[in-house]
């Protein structure tokens, strides 16, 4: 599994792109930062939220949950959120920078998209790869045509 960039998991998630940035914008209120360490554990719990990866500028830290939890601020074609950081300085340094307000890259972790908006492939346990995030959206929008025909349900074996 990845990590994906705004457009890129908006792109997975609906073929109307503004309905996915709304969506998307909400269940990030309520996500859980992952540190930069790489991959976050299974979600085994279905009550885990979406998991995003936020990285500011080198040199910075961020600072607390509220840029987050309050309308998050999201620039959708560089992949970055608004948020509140403050210069990195050792643990013994006499007095700490105020945060200021700041942008930082943004990644969502590609298994919640299928997880939490129940795409077809997540019942199989397979999110689409890279070479298939285009026809994604369309396979969303061909299963709730009329004219496509019913898919079979894995879990009716």
């Amino acid at each position: 599994m990845t990590w994906l960039s705004l457009t890129k998991a908006t792109t997975l998630l609906d073929h109307d792109a503004q309905r996915a940035r709304e969506s998307l914008g909400r269940a990030i209120s309520k996500a859980w930062i992952v540190g930069p360490s790489g991959s976050p554990a299974p979600a085994i719990d279905p009550n885990v939220p979406l998991r995003v990866q936020v990285t500011p500028s080198p040199g910075r830290r961020l600072v607390g949950r509220d840029w987050l939890e309050r309308r998050p601020v999201l620039h959708w074609e560089t992949s970055e959120i608004e948020c509140l950081c403050t210069p990195w300085m050792p643990p013994r340094a006499s007095q700490p920078a105020p945060p200021s307000q700041s942008r930082a890259r943004i990644e969502i972790w590609r298994e919640d998209i299928g997880r939490l908006w129940g795409a077809p492939e997540s019942s199989a346990g397979n999110v689409p790869t890279t070479s298939s995030e285009s026809t994604f959206g369309e396979f969303i929008q061909e299963e709730g045509s009329p004219s496509a025909a019913p898919a079979s349900d894995p879990n009716d074996q």
